[in-house]
């Protein structure tokens, strides 16, 4: 993802000057003097070869990721019928793509949201009840964004017939409060750590750390998440059908049907 943004930002043709010259107002110096380069750099040189790679790679990438994780949740219901190929990758990728964007975009609110209004608000000055009302909804904004995309990958994501929303409740429930309260304590880390950072390739080492070790408790909270559903649904309904996995059963039903 970070490389596919990187990668485009060339063509949205953006003043270079600008963004420099707005981030050493508002970057400690060593940051900027480490940063600026880099961004100079990305947003001077459009590379198109580069760009569909990196589309490319992304999508590769993240449409294995889905698939392992479908397998996942379908072990949580004890499905053992997983959908094909094909069917796994469209499923993965038309469910995935939208619901782990409003996840991205949960995380980089939280982070970095305050940060910029903070910015904003100190670069050009506002009502001040309109910037504390703002700075308020970013919790708010971050829990729903976060339950919505939750219960969407919950109710799409495994090969098990879901007949009502509520099923996915009580992992999504589980998952929001977890991810939420993480996701703020995340930000307040980086927002210390940009505001008290002596050496920045230390923090930066620390940061990319944190996030490897945040992808993999992501997953892990999204599993338990499945298994809560797995088991309401069970007590409620008891018997759990598997949704139609193949494609060539799919494409036979679709023809009996006509």
């Amino acid at each position: 993802m970070l490389l596919i943004i990187g990668n485009a930002l060339p063509f949205f043709h953006i003043n270079v000057g600008t963004v420099l010259d707005f981030l050493s107002r508002n970057l400690p110096k060593q940051l900027y003097d480490s940063l600026a380069t880099i961004i100079e750099n990305i947003l001077n040189n459009p590379n198109t070869s580069l760009l569909w790679l990196s589309i490319l790679a992304g999508l590769w990438t993240f449409s294995r990721a889905l698939a392992a994780l479908q397998m996942s949740m379908n072990k949580s219901y004890e499905v053992s019928n997983h959908r094909d190929f094909i069917v796994s990758r469209i499923v993965g990728m038309a469910s995935g793509v939208a619901i782990f964007l409003f996840l991205y975009l949960s995380i980089a609110l939280s982070t970095f949201g305050q940060i910029i209004l903070e910015n904003v608000h100190r670069t050009f000055p506002f009502d001040d009840g309109l910037y504390q009302t703002l700075h308020n909804m970013t919790l708010p904004a971050v829990a729903t964004a976060t339950f919505l995309s939750l219960m969407l990958l919950y109710y799409l994501l495994p090969n098990v017939k879901i007949k009502k929303l509520r099923y996915t409740l009580p992992g999504t429930i589980f998952s929001t409060l977890i991810l939420v309260f993480f996701i703020n304590l995340i930000a307040k880390y980086v927002n210390f750590a940009l505001r008290q950072v002596n050496d920045f390739k230390v923090i930066g080492s620390l940061v990319i750390f944190a996030l490897m070790i945040w992808f993999i408790f992501i997953a892990r909270i999204l599993i338990t998440g499945s298994i809560l559903n797995a088991t309401y649904q069970s007590m409620r309904e008891g018997k759990i059908e598997t949704r139609r996995g193949e494609i060539v059963e799919i494409i036979k039903d679709i023809r009996k049907d006509n």
